[in-house]
């Protein structure tokens, strides 16, 4: 009963995470210069990302026996990268966009650690294989992200509203069990993230190529790939 309400809970914070994320436009709409050359933003924000989840996995196998109460659960798993995000979107300090960046990274890794160990338990292997898939959506939709700018242009708002659907899907499988089990909404969130993590680069290439905007669009990124990587795996633990 745990490990099932962790798992769906999980999956909530994560899209209340993309929703706040969506709403609140600060990156997006940053009037900062540029620092930079494109290719060494694009560096910066990959290492960004190398950190992150570097973080989350080596946390993640650190909190494998956590078993945490309602209060801590909703604190480290909601209210502390909430408050991550907020901070990196309204700083235009890179470190402390940074440490935002940090707050949402390490203790999303802590609540993922109970349910990677439950489906590692169930099936030996699954999580590598998830996120071995994940890198590479992650790397073909990325890169359509830069190739394909008119395409990403056009769908924002398609996006939002379908993201705004799956939320709600989502809630009501917590509290609906006949629908828990319904396998093509899993397919559909997976492609969904995979479309954001497109529209998210081509996003990437329009603002100013500095160090904070590096930092801010590490955390969009991350919530994509995050988001991506749930979908996949709970699609591989069904086949």
């Amino acid at each position: 009963m745990f490990n099932t309400c962790l798992s769906d809970t999980g999956c909530v914070c994560v899209f209340l995470y993309r929703s706040l994320k969506m709403i609140e436009s600060n990156v997006w709409e940053n009037d900062g210069e540029s620092t930079m050359s494109r290719r060494s933003f694009y560096f910066a924000l990959g290492c960004v990302l190398t950190w992150g989840f570097f973080a989350t996995n080596l946390v993640s196998q650190a909190t494998a026996e956590w078993k945490p109460g309602l209060v801590s659960f909703l604190l480290v798993g909601l209210v502390l990268p909430i408050v991550g995000i907020l901070l990196s979107s309204f700083s235009r300090v890179a470190i402390i966009s940074f440490i935002g960046f940090n707050l949402v990274v390490i203790p999303f890794g802590a609540v993922l650690g109970p349910l990677l160990a439950q489906y590692e338990l169930s099936q030996p292997g699954v999580v590598a294989r998830a996120a071995l898939l994940t890198a590479a959506v992650t790397g073909m939709m990325g890169l359509s992200g830069l190739m394909f700018p008119q395409f990403y242009r056009n769908i924002g708002g398609a996006l939002f509203m379908a993201l705004l659907c799956l939320l709600g899907v989502r809630i009501l499988q917590m509290f609906v069990p006949n629908l828990q089990n319904v396998g093509f909404v899993d397919y559909a969130a997976a492609g969904l993230f995979a479309l954001y993590i497109g529209y998210d680069m081509w996003r990437a290439s329009e603002i100013p190529a500095n160090l904070d905007n590096a930092v801010d669009v590490a955390v969009s990124l991350y919530l994509d790939i995050i988001n991506l990587f749930l979908n996949l795996l709970k699609i591989s633990s069904d086949d």
